[in-house]
């Protein structure tokens, strides 16, 4: 077997640079969660350590396991009763106990089994120590209680029965309860422990109520206001302490409650009220029962102590100063979604806890995120064309809007911009040498338009008005016999045309005129020298069934039969092989991707994915990649079989291949991968 044949086995694309800067990096992941996170908490365990308990998403596989936050490797096996599933995980809490130990309460639903209950578990030895208890019916109906002597109690709001019962973590014998609600309110449905100044702490219950009043104070037909009411217990005796009304303008029913001290010893809770999809979080003062701040609105409330001794709210995607109300930062700008936990560790940073688009899940440190200074010179908006000038400097064109704007493809700078105008949305953008040395990018609207722009000067060049061809749809450069480089156009009318890219006229009439719009264009490098272009949608005027079809540019006739069951594509990408051969892969609005012999149309390889690419390392052995599985997956065309993976946890929007280098347009920015030979 020649080299050029040869199966180089897993291949690896390394990052170059990305675009928006500041986002989120982890300081840890974790594998393993086959179908996502399902509930996290950070659980002390004595000698300085803090490990982090969590659960899978699914009800077949919900087992907890104990993860290093700092190294991201699980520790010891999993938790379960008897080696046998506990059924699906509602809700965890750590239950600090005297000695140094910790508890951990896991609530359950096994609609086979127990149905809802609650197990201790020694986070040590991950033995079982207490239980099956009875449990919540929510997340928010399980809340560990600290008591001033060492001791936890584990405050629970079982499901079918009244008011709050109160266990003791270290006996399992239940100290108080049931804690019932006044008359006019619901069964608690969120609950949280607040820590007090003078060293006690309450539990607060969060119920909902309606207080029905005069018609003119009140709200809607009826003239009501929603009130939610929140009682303060003292956890040893059962007493109610205090009953604070929290009247509000939001829909729904309290949902989550998180204390909130802050450091002139006064305490504020966060109370989020939801309705269907939507979460409002509100504040209060516990001493006075005063509204303190909001609302917000976000999903996932979440306390996130600091290390300087201030506690934070990770609310939606944001993070928020509970003291002034203000949004001083982001998760992240990656689509990490909100934070499932907080993890304080000792003598160091609070990492927060989340998962990624992938299914793998993050920790990393708020404080360590910053947003971009400028992110709206992301430019980012689904196009993006390579440009290669005189003397080898390549660069990026991307839309943003109506503006174009560049980037250096080797450092990531920005290397200029371009104010097309008006408001005629960009549809397509190619680059293209002019014989006097210059390099043009020319760009396609949806009026029809076209514009040449000299990239050295920012400058119009030349420009074709809107006509009859109507929004350009496709566009690409195409060589000319004559050495000239012209560019190959598609409208939504239906015609390929090939254009001057100096002054955007037509430059040739050879084609015919297919029936339907070309909703792809790509050149494609022939095993007998020529390059023809590749269409889609295109039913040539001597007849047949719209299909893909490969052109003679030089003649505006089609070349061989056309590629059968091919319709509604939405990009090619074409793979000159050292063995003389060139595929060609064709990917539909359905993600199928097939791959075929550009000269024998018979079908190589069929695959599954998103956006795709040809990306060439210096060894000359095409690749195709193709975003797949919250990544780029490579597919190796000699041996029809995937060669690589590099995880990206984000969305991608489009690929590009130039040379070794792979440019991923994701929603939130750019991102550049090097193929290593």
């Amino acid at each position: 077997m020649s080299d050029a044949l040869r199966d180089r086995g897993p291949r690896e694309l390394t990052p170059v640079w990305e675009r928006p800067a500041g986002r989120v990096r982890p300081s840890a992941t974790l594998c393993g969660f086959r179908d996502g996170l399902g509930v996290a908490v950070g659980v002390p365990v004595g000698d300085g350590r803090v490990l982090l308990a969590a659960s899978g998403g699914d009800e077949e596989d919900d087992v907890v396991r104990l993860w290093d936050p700092v190294t991201g490797e699980q520790v010891g096996g999993p938790l379960r009763e008897n080696t046998k599933q506990g059924g699906l995980v509602l809700a965890m809490v750590a239950l600090p106990c005297a000695g140094g130990h910790t508890r951990l309460a896991t609530a359950h639903y096994d609609e086979d089994d127990d149905g809802h209950v609650v197990y201790l578990w020694d986070t040590v030895t991950g033995e079982q120590v207490g239980g099956p208890l009875p449990g919540p019916e929510m997340a928010s109906g399980l809340v560990a209680v600290p008591m001033p002597d060492g001791r936890s109690l584990l405050a629970v709001a079982p499901h079918g029965e009244e008011g709050v019962w109160l266990w003791d973590a270290a006996t399992a014998e239940r100290t108080a309860g049931p804690l019932s609600a006044p008359a006019g309110a619901d069964d608690p449905s969120a609950m949280t422990a607040v820590p007090l100044a003078d060293g006690r702490t309450l539990l607060a219950t969060a119920h909902g109520h309606q207080e029905h009043g005069h018609g003119d104070r009140g709200h809607g037909e009826h003239g009501h206001e929603e009130t939610a009411v929140v009682c303060l217990w003292d956890p040893v005796t059962g007493g109610l302490v205090r009953t604070l009304l929290c009247p509000h303008e939001d829909e729904g029913r309290p949902s989550a409650l998180a204390a909130v001290p802050l450091p002139d010893g006064d305490v504020l809770l966060a109370l989020s009220l939801s309705y269907d999809d939507h979460e409002t979080v509100r504040l209060w003062d516990v001493a006075t029962g005063a509204a303190a701040g909001g609302p917000v609105t976000g999903p996932g409330l979440c306390p996130v102590p600091m290390a300087d001794g201030t506690t934070l709210l990770s609310i939606g995607s944001g993070l928020w100063d509970p003291a002034s109300g203000r949004r001083i930062g982001d998760l992240g700008t990656n689509r990490v979604p909100g934070a499932a936990a907080a993890v304080p560790l000792p003598d160091g940073p609070t990492l927060l806890v989340g998962e990624v688009p992938s299914g793998a899940v993050w920790l990393w440190d708020p404080a360590a995120v910053e947003p971009p200074a400028e992110p709206e010179e992301a430019g980012w908006d689904g196009l993006v064309a390579p440009v290669t000038l005189p003397g080898g400097r390549t660069l990026l064109a991307t839309r943003g809007g109506t503006a174009v704007r560049l980037w250096d493809l080797r450092t990531g700078e920005a290397a200029g911009q371009l104010h097309t105008g008006g408001t005629d949305v960009l549809t397509a953008m190619a680059a293209a040498p002019l014989p006097d040395g210059r390099t043009v990018l020319v760009t396609g609207h949806r009026s029809g338009a076209l514009r040449s722009w000299d990239l050295a000067t920012g400058e119009l060049v030349g420009s074709a008005p809107p006509g009859r061809t109507s929004e350009i749809l496709a566009m690409v450069p195409v060589a000319s016999p004559d050495g000239r480089m012209l560019l190959a156009t598609g409208s939504r009318s239906g015609v390929i045309r090939l254009r001057d890219p100096g002054t955007c006229e037509t430059a040739s009439d050879i084609f015919n005129r297919p029936d339907r719009p070309p909703l792809a264009l790509a050149c494609v490098p022939m095993p007998d020298g020529r390059t023809l272009l590749a269409s889609s949608e295109a039913v040539p005027a001597r007849g047949g069934e719209k299909a893909v079809r490969l052109w003679d540019p030089v003649t505006g006739l089609p070349v061989g039969a056309p590629f059968e069951n091919h319709r509604h594509v939405k990009d090619f990408a074409a793979l000159p092989l050292a063995d003389g051969r060139t595929l060609l892969a064709i990917r539909d609005f359905a993600d199928s991707i097939r791959v075929r012999d550009a000269d024998g149309r018979h079908l190589v390889g069929e695959l599954t994915g998103g956006p795709m690419a040809a990306v060439t390392p210096s060894d000359g052995h095409p690749l195709l990649a193709v975003a797949r599985r919250g990544g780029i997956e490579l597919w190796d065309p000699l041996t029809c079989r995937w060669a690589g993976f590099r995880l990206l946890e984000r969305p991608i929007r489009a690929l590009a291949g130039v040379g070794s280098r792979l440019v991923v347009g994701c929603t939130d920015g750019l991102a550049v991968l090097d193929l290593l030979s």
